[in-house]
């Protein structure tokens, strides 16, 4: 289902983009290893520390729930608290994709304020694939 367009948020492309980005910049440096999953996975357990409508922008909440060391599968279970929790039409609007939305934009903004003095992350450039020759027509 395709929603309005809202000029006051960034689309959904473009957060998962700057995902990316930000995941690309970050395991190669301040925290090796961390793959999309891992993002998403932590920005949803934020997302499902705070009260419904309130959190600031610019911290995590402090009572953020860890998950076991030995978790085999902790976006599962991160998943399971999120849809547990706050379930999906609590509010107007407020659904899970809503939900991976804003807890996305969120730990992009808060991996941008500590990693990258508060910039947006530069999106990898794609290197234009040169074609070989073409063979001579001999005619």
């Amino acid at each position: 289902m395709n929603h309005p367009l809202d000029r006051h948020r960034p689309s959904t492309s473009q957060v998962w983009l700057d995902v990316v980005s930000a995941v690309d910049y970050l395991s190669h440096g301040h925290r090796p290893g961390l793959t999309v999953y891992d993002a998403l996975e932590e920005s949803l357990r934020w997302h499902s520390a705070w009260p419904v409508g309130l959190h600031d922008e610019e911290s995590i909440p402090s009572d953020t729930p860890e998950l076991p060391w030995d978790d085999p599968d902790p976006l599962h279970t991160t998943l399971k608290h999120l849809v547990t929790d706050n379930p999906p039409g609590a509010e107007q609007g407020a659904t899970t994709s809503t939900a991976l939305h804003e807890s996305l934009s969120h730990w992009v903004r808060h991996m941008s304020a500590t990693y990258n003095d508060d910039r947006p992350w530069a999106h990898p450039q794609v290197a234009e694939i040169e074609s070989p020759p073409r063979p001579a027509v001999v005619g």
